[in-house]
């Protein structure tokens, strides 16, 4: 679930433009990544309601906060960065009213380990998950 929730996510992100995104789950070092914009996103919370049954599905109501961590260029400003998550992040999100997404928090701060701006978007989505129940 946690990892559909996050390609899902992703596949959203890449098609409003934003380029290199990752999931959390994946091992790629950040030397990999290359010196240009990233994204990464990770699962901060989920929880589960108590499921629903018909006939043929099962409804599994849920909540979770995602975590987008956008990693800025060596070189780029605060103004920059703000202006990217304007022209590609937050479109996405508006875009995914489907999963009652919207926006949390927004921090801004050097990372001085990579001597980079890290932009780190905090989401909260909900919805229902669906599944076929087997007929045995």
């Amino acid at each position: 679930m946690l990892r559909k929730l996050m390609e899902e996510t992703a596949a959203r992100l890449r098609a409003s433009g934003a380029s290199h995104v990752y999931s959390a789950f994946d091992a790629v070092d950040i030397q990999k990544k290359g010196r240009s914009i990233f994204t990464v996103i990770d699962v901060s919370s989920f929880e589960c309601s108590t499921p629903i049954y018909s006939l043929s599905t099962i409804y599994l109501p849920f909540k979770a906060e995602l975590s987008l961590r956008i990693t800025a260029p060596e070189c780029w400003t605060m103004e920059q960065l703000y202006d990217y998550f304007d022209q590609y992040i937050a479109p996405a999100v508006e875009a995914m009213s489907d999963l009652n997404c919207s926006l949390r928090s927004l921090t801004l701060k050097p990372d001085s380990n990579i001597r980079r701006l890290v932009m780190t978007v905090k989401l909260s989505a909900g919805g229902i998950i669906r599944t076929e129940r087997s007929s045995a």
